[in-house]
């Protein structure tokens, strides 16, 4: 396995690139230097006074993206990562900190990590203004399904609403849902909620499709911004099904879904951050949710009046190449993906309209049928699974936190695979 160096520095940075070592320049302020756009800022002055610690999280974690979407993947799949990165304060990463964050990316990416941290010689300028209030929690809300119904379902719970956190990169379709959301979610809430949406990408053309890594990332800036108001809880909205990241079919390692939210993700997260010294729960409010019970749950707390238009106006799928095909729109849900697939049992499961425009059901003739073969591999995972059940045995030899009830998550994989046997994949 070939082994690919980045350096990754602030653009104020005077030291000297290792050899054989891509350097990245992180912009000092929002904006964009010849590899980086950051809306961020080196010192992350855009969210406000926060510890080291979050910088140095939301810094590596973001070197991190940035090096797995620009580190080709080889036909062998995974990739040996060297990332060195300079930090703010690097003794919070010595011993168990930065072996915990390496192994995380692991699990997360299925590549091999090797972590180096350096100290950062620039200085922070400093920031004018007043203090924001603290708050008691923050969510993140990515203009997604299920985090729109978090946003629901949170801000009629909980005495406080939290404070929204938006990530954002180059697809137009996410940025275009967020949007939508924080308009409609401010014109229907009072107080109006608070949205903080932040880009964040590299400037070249990406070399690797998937981003394993960008689910750290998100959490990083969310745990950056509560450690900034003082919050205590990061709310994570994802059902506990697509969570589980089950495998579909015999010759996978997992189900056409990433790790972002599985419960181990959480253990490993939350110990990193008390590893780290920062007092901070990650959680998942759908945790033991099938997505069409979570969206069942949040009809039934009364959500103001259009909620399930906007919840149409979301985006879900995981592949967005529908403007390869010939009268298609990347801008809109394909409605056979995994992902599409599990949103639209939702809607069935949940005994709701599905009022979304899915691409599957606009195509018609050679159109449609390039669609259905693009999407094979996932109709016959789907197909597959569907037909054989939940396989015990490969949730016994599953990697879980050590608390994990395993008859809990086999029920929880069984009503969530009911849920995408009702959708039509043809």
């Amino acid at each position: 396995m070939p082994l690919s160096h980045f350096y990754v520095s602030g653009e104020g940075s005077t030291s000297q690139t290792p050899d054989h070592h891509h350097r990245l320049h992180w912009p000092t302020a929002p904006g964009e230097t010849d590899t980086v756009k950051s809306a961020m800022g080196w010192w992350l002055p855009a969210l406000g006074q926060i510890p080291s610690q979050a910088i140095d999280l939301v810094r590596i974690a973001g070197s991190a993206y940035l090096v797995d979407r620009l580190s080709g993947r080889p036909a062998t799949f995974t990739r040996r990562l060297h990332l060195t990165v300079e930090v703010a304060n690097p003794a919070s990463w010595e011993g168990d900190a930065i072996n915990q964050l390496a192994q995380l990316l692991f699990w997360l990416t299925g590549d091999t990590w090797e972590l180096q941290v350096v100290r950062d010689l620039t200085s922070p300028e400093e920031q004018p203004g007043e203090v924001p209030d603290n708050v008691e929690s923050v969510a993140l809300l990515s203009g997604g399904l299920d985090s729109y119904l978090g946003a629901l379902h949170l801000l009629s719970t909980l005495s406080e609403g939290p404070l929204f956190v938006g990530h954002y990169d180059t697809a137009t379709a996410v940025r275009q849902a967020q949007n939508t959301v924080r308009s409609w979610l401010q014109e229907s809430f009072a107080p109006a909620p608070s949205y903080t949406q932040i880009e964040f990408t590299q400037a070249a053309d990406k070399k690797e499709a998937s981003s394993r890594s960008r689910s750290l990332l998100f959490v990083a800036i969310g745990v950056a911004v509560a450690a900034s108001r003082d919050a205590s809880t990061l709310f994570v909205p994802e059902n506990g099904f697509t969570s589980l990241n089950l495998p579909l079919h015999p010759n996978r390692a997992g189900a056409l879904s990433t790790r972002s939210t599985h419960p181990e993700t959480f253990y490993r997260v939350n110990t990193l951050l008390r590893l780290l010294g920062l007092e901070i729960e990650v959680t998942n409010p759908f945790a033991s949710y099938t997505k069409g019970e979570e969206m069942r749950l949040v009809a039934d707390g009364h959500p103001p009046a259009g909620w399930d238009r906007i919840a149409a106006l979301t985006i879900s799928c995981s592949k967005l190449d529908g403007a390869r095909i010939k009268g298609g729109n990347s801008t809109l849900n394909c409605g056979l993906c995994y992902a599409c697939v599990t949103r639209r049992g939702a809607f069935i499961g949940a005994g709701i309209a599905d009022p979304t425009i899915y691409l599957s059901n606009e195509f018609s003739g050679e159109a449609r049928l390039e669609l259905l073969e693009r999407r094979y591999s996932d109709r016959a995972a789907i197909s597959y699974a569907t037909t054989r059940g939940i396989d015990d045995d490969a949730i016994d030899a599953g990697t879980w936190p050590p608390d994990a009830d395993l008859d809990a998550i086999s029920n929880l994989a069984r009503r969530g695979l009911a849920e995408l046997g009702r959708v039509n994949l043809g």
